[in-house]
């Protein structure tokens, strides 16, 4: 079940003029891409600084503060063996930048990697913060978030200080803004992007995927997904997924370190799972049955009650003194609030079903008669 690790062993001696950037290059970084590079480097556009005196400085840091994913020791790891190849050790990671604004809702994070030829811009996906989570669900209700825009400037102003061919990508929203940055840049630097690489990233509204430029960049939009996917299947996507072999359980089939690696390549699969096809539907009939009204004021609602604990991350909301004022604020919260978001939450539980009944009817037409 070959990850990251044996990619590195197996390519990590070739520099990218032997063997281009691709969509696994695309995974590592946006995997990398949680780590607060901006913290360690941060230097004026056009300056950049080698990607392995940036990961020193961070691998110098107590355990606790390289947990990007599940565990410090597994993504400290990662950067190690990065750092430590020939393909990636002497690049230039420079124009890092991140935003964490409570207020405008936003958490944003971007850096980019100068290549030996072109380079490839990154954007990071939902950390564990819950404005992060926030500014998720405000995509439902929605047509563009603060973040897009933020990812539209960056890709911009980077790429001006860049020659070449431009490679951007990201993992979950990641995904979704690297897709939304290329789709809204000018003609000049869209025509200079090879490849757009959403790794399990949502999609959009309807009148975002309508408009010119992101039919234009339409051609080079690659959307990965696992075979359980949830987040890469939300909203509209025009372009085919490309599902990816995970040997990850159920949701956590999103954790890029769980994808496996063939080659310079992914394992590929055929198509979804039932599972994954299943939630799809279910989700696209709940939603398409609220109103953007009511979808806002559910998300608002939500985050209000979690919001109500003071916590900051997705850790900390495990507290029993957290739980308990989320459950304060919920009995707090008017009586008909509370009527109008368990009667979504119905709807959901309702459209699940439904799902599961449609989907059971599909796979009893596919049995052989006799």
């Amino acid at each position: 079940m070959p990850g990251f690790a044996d990619y590195l062993s197996w390519r990590g001696d070739l520099s990218f003029a032997q063997d281009p950037f691709g969509p696994v290059d695309g995974l590592l970084l946006g995997t990398l891409a949680y780590h607060h590079f901006a913290q360690y480097a941060d230097p004026p556009l056009g300056v950049g600084v080698p990607f392995h005196q940036v990961a020193e400085q961070i691998l110098a840091q107590p355990p606790e503060r390289l947990r990007v994913f599940a565990s410090g020791k597994r993504d400290a790891k990662l950067l190690e063996q990065t750092a430590a190849s020939l393909r990636y050790r002497d690049q230039l990671l420079w124009a890092s930048q991140e935003v964490l604004d409570v207020g405008q809702q936003v958490q944003f994070a971007a850096i980019t990697l100068q290549l030996d030829y072109g380079a490839a811009v990154v954007f990071r996906g939902t950390d564990n913060t819950l404005v992060g989570w926030k500014e998720d669900f405000n995509l439902g209700f929605l047509d563009t978030i603060p973040g897009q825009w933020l990812a539209r400037d960056y890709l911009e102003q980077t790429a001006a200080y860049l020659r070449g061919p431009l490679w951007v990508c990201g993992h979950s929203k990641g995904g979704n803004l690297a897709v939304f940055a290329a789709s809204q840049v000018s003609l000049a630097v869209q025509n200079r992007i090879v490849a757009v690489y959403n790794q399990d990233g949502p999609g959009f509204s309807r009148s975002v995927v309508e408009q010119p430029g992101y039919q234009a960049i339409l051609p080079k939009i690659e959307t990965f997904v696992p075979q359980f996917s949830v987040f890469g299947m939300l909203l509209e996507h025009e372009e085919p997924y490309i599902v990816v072999k995970s040997r990850g359980m159920g949701m956590m089939q999103h954790d890029p370190y769980a994808w496996e690696i063939q080659g310079n390549d992914f394992v590929r699969l055929k198509q979804v799972s039932n599972a994954s096809r299943v939630i799809d539907s279910a989700m696209r009939r709940w939603l398409t049955g609220l109103t953007s009204r009511q979808r806002e004021e559910f998300v608002d609602g939500l985050y209000e009650l979690l919001a109500a604990s003071k916590a900051r991350t997705l850790e900390e909301l495990a507290n029993p003194k957290k739980i308990m004022a989320i459950w304060r604020q919920y009995t707090q919260k008017d009586k008909q609030k509370r009527k109008q978001m368990g009667l979504i939450l119905r709807r959901l539980a309702r459209s699940a079903a439904w799902a599961v009944r449609e989907q059971g009817k599909q796979n009893r037409k596919k049995l052989p008669e006799g």
